[in-house]
């Protein structure tokens, strides 16, 4: 059964069960004047077939009673739903950018049935049948060149897209962000977004809304509600991401895969069996992403901000090796570090730091022989 949340008044939530890295799926009620539109942001893939049928059966009375499609950006994982639902919907009609539209219309959806929003002639929209205030806002190259997002003067939620979205890193149940959240969006904007200067024209623009959005609900992740949604734009305000963040980090990040290429050839030339159990989880099928390119067991790239990748490394020796074994992986790990030179803060020392009551302390320096 599809677990559905109201989040604001008639806007409502539905997510797929994935444990790293799930879609967001919305549905909004537009009613007045004795009359109801009834929206879907982002309907997802095949795989979300049976949450869209589900949520429109309770919460619309059927597919078919769908009037409109928003879509933020193109990409699979949000949009190629979106021929199976308005071929349910007879009258529906999609609503996105003419850059979104070039590559969606290869689903087959005829430009008749489709609104571009750069066509629209003022910036706040009134839905006619209801008497509702609406708004698109651009999210240029956050992280497609034609992405928008959704402003519901209502509610005063804004639909983000992939923007202020994260891979899941906050623990337990529920949907409502907390600081756990933010490294999910760290490491999905170091990703994922193309630089700085595109981030903070998102950023500015979200801040130019009035009333400011007090819920921003992005297609991945948690929903940012309270003083987080001013903490966490201002931290995206600063953060350093794709191109910007690659240049920045290059010499460490090149010392870093080098060290790393070194580490890995040690444990597999003597604990062969540990190294195996490290590779699979390092290639983890169904995670969000691969933290490091391994090629022939060379490290080949690292997507994410290097000291990150080295703190999610630790972290999964300490979950995979053997407790017998750990102490060992770690020394060998430090070792190579330090002989590359690679400057390590003092939260990454303290996590290679052995335990001192480790029977195979004294064999260290056997190790690296």
């Amino acid at each position: 059964m599809v677990k559905i949340s109201e989040i604001g008044n008639e806007f409502f939530l539905a997510r797929s069960n994935e444990k790293d890295f799930h879609r967001n799926i919305y549905f909004k009620r537009f009613k007045g004047n004795g009359k109801t539109v009834n929206i879907v942001f982002d309907p997802g893939t095949k795989l979300d077939g049976d949450i869209i049928m589900e949520s429109a059966n309770k919460l619309f009375g059927g597919i078919q009673n769908i009037d409109l499609v928003f879509l933020s950006h193109q990409d699979p994982d949000v949009s190629s739903l979106t021929p199976f639902i308005m071929a349910g919907a007879k009258k529906s009609i999609l609503i996105t950018s003419i850059d979104t539209f070039r590559l969606v219309s290869m689903y087959g959806i005829s430009e008749k049935r489709t609104l571009f929003i750069e066509n629209f002639n003022t910036e706040v929209l009134t839905i006619k049948k209801t008497g509702h205030k609406i708004r698109f806002v651009p999210a240029y190259y956050c992280h497609f060149r034609g992405a928008m997002m959704f402003y519901d003067y209502e509610t005063n939620i804004l639909f983000s897209g992939d923007f202020a979205g994260g891979v899941n890193t906050r623990k337990g149940e529920g949907f409502l962000a907390t600081e756990d959240s933010w490294e999910g969006i760290k490491i999905f904007h170091t990703i994922y977004m193309p630089s700085n200067l595109a981030v903070r024209e998102t950023v500015n623009r979200i801040g130019l809304l009035s009333p400011l959005p007090e819920i921003i609900a992005p297609q991945h992740g948690d929903i940012i509600t309270g003083d987080l949604v001013v903490d966490f734009l201002t931290r995206l305000d600063q953060l350093e991401v794709g191109i910007d963040y690659i240049k920045k980090t290059e010499p460490q990040r090149e010392l870093l895969m080098d060290s790393l290429t070194a580490f890995i050839k040690r444990i597999k030339n003597s604990y062969p069996g540990l190294w195996d159990n490290l590779k699979e989880a390092l290639n983890k099928p169904g995670q969000f992403t691969t933290v490091f390119k391994i090629e022939r067991d060379d490290i080949t790239d690292i997507k994410i901000d290097y000291m990150d990748a080295l703190r999610y490394l630790i972290g999964l020796i300490e979950k995979v090796i053997p407790p017998s074994s750990t102490n060992e992986i770690k020394t060998l790990l430090h070792f190579e570090l330090e002989s590359h030179n690679v400057m390590l803060p003092v939260s990454i020392l303290s996590k290679l730091k052995v335990s001192e009551d480790h029977e195979d302390v004294d064999n260290f320096e056997n190790l690296l022989q």
